[in-house]
């Protein structure tokens, strides 16, 4: 139920997004009146089907990130941002498909609110921005909100993803420094968890979980790697507007889980309708992947959340949770191929 006095109003950069729409949805339902760019207004039936968004919710189409000016409409008359608006693409693209967006999507976002008076933001960053070390640091290394992934190593490998992600959350400091922003930066990993009722797409995070169900992955990788659910991770990004000033000028890690490859597949066989459990593969690869991320596989990466649970009041859903809840939905695209 949403409150009945009307509460502000807060821009969500992407909002038809996986993550930006839980955004939304989070936001309408605690009564906060919600703005939100979107490229096109013609996939964003399903957030106009939302509770309170006849009332509260207004979509801005067509806007490009890269477009000077391009947020000032959207973001007249808010109170806050929240920039989840990104392009996620972990192998191939380029430097300039993926790294240069970021940075000039957060450079005419984070000006936007400077030049409107808008002194509240929160970035959604990467896991990607904090642990990829190329294996540089020990296997007994406990990842925080203090760590930060290697530029350099990833400019030399050519890892434009995570490194649009780091370079793009360095830039929103030095920015909201600059400007008197309070910013609040999310560093979320692997995002699984369920869609909202008519999302028209899945989510890239999400496709690796797809194709052990769909039985296109015929075996599992030895790795534990790290998941947190879309939930969660909503509920981190509001949470700032809500705690006072414990969570400004904070960067917080999002992990849910570590569990080995064998352990997901297991949840996902779990969750499946029973004429798909037998695509969910059970054979694990006698190859190791390479040592990119925290510790070196197959061992489970160590970290520490508990700002995220301390400071947003962040209760993490479980790995089986996230895959569950994703295949007993009705409308998940998981089980409907």
């Amino acid at each position: 139920m949403a409150p009945s006095q009307p509460r502000a109003t807060v821009c969500v950069t992407g909002g038809s997004g996986f993550l930006g729409s839980w955004c939304v949805k989070l936001l309408l339902d605690k009564g906060y009146t919600v703005h939100t760019t979107v490229r096109s207004a013609s996939k964003c039936g399903f957030l106009k089907a939302l509770p309170g968004a006849d009332e509260r919710l207004i979509i801005f189409d067509g806007v490009d990130l890269l477009a000077p000016d391009a947020f000032s409409e959207a973001f007249r008359g808010c109170s806050a941002v929240l920039h989840t608006a990104s392009p996620f693409f972990m192998t191939g693209g380029s430097e300039e498909a993926l790294v240069t967006p970021a940075l000039e999507g957060t450079r005419n976002v984070l000006s936007t609110c400077a030049a409107l008076g808008i002194k509240q933001v929160v970035l959604t960053s990467s896991t990607a921005a904090v642990y990829v070390m190329y294996g540089k640091l020990p296997d007994d290394h406990v990842y925080t909100d203090a760590d930060w992934s290697d530029e350099a190593a990833m400019r030399e490998r050519k890892a434009w993803y995570p490194l649009s992600k780091l370079v793009a959350e360095k830039l929103a400091w030095e920015i909201c420094k600059e400007s008197g922003i309070d910013l609040a930066v999310l560093n979320p990993t692997w995002i699984l968890g369920p869609n909202l009722p008519g999302q028209p797409h899945l989510n890239t995070s999400s496709n690796a979980i797809v194709a052990m169900m769909d039985g296109s992955a015929k075996q599992l990788d030895n790795a534990c790697k790290t998941y947190v659910d879309v939930r969660d991770v909503a509920e981190a990004h509001i949470a700032p507007l809500e705690a006072g000033g414990a969570a400004w000028g904070k960067r917080f890690l999002l992990i849910g889980g570590c569990p080995h490859q064998r352990e997901v597949a297991s949840a996902v066989r779990d969750a499946v309708p029973a004429e798909l459990k037998a695509n969910v593969p059970t054979a694990v690869s006698d190859v190791l992947p390479p040592h990119v991320m925290g510790q070196s596989p197959p061992n489970p990466i160590l970290y520490d959340v508990s700002p995220a649970e301390k400071i947003l009041g962040i209760d993490f859903r479980g790995v089986e949770e996230m895959v569950k809840s994703a295949g007993d939905a009705p409308h998940c695209n998981f089980v409907t191929f």
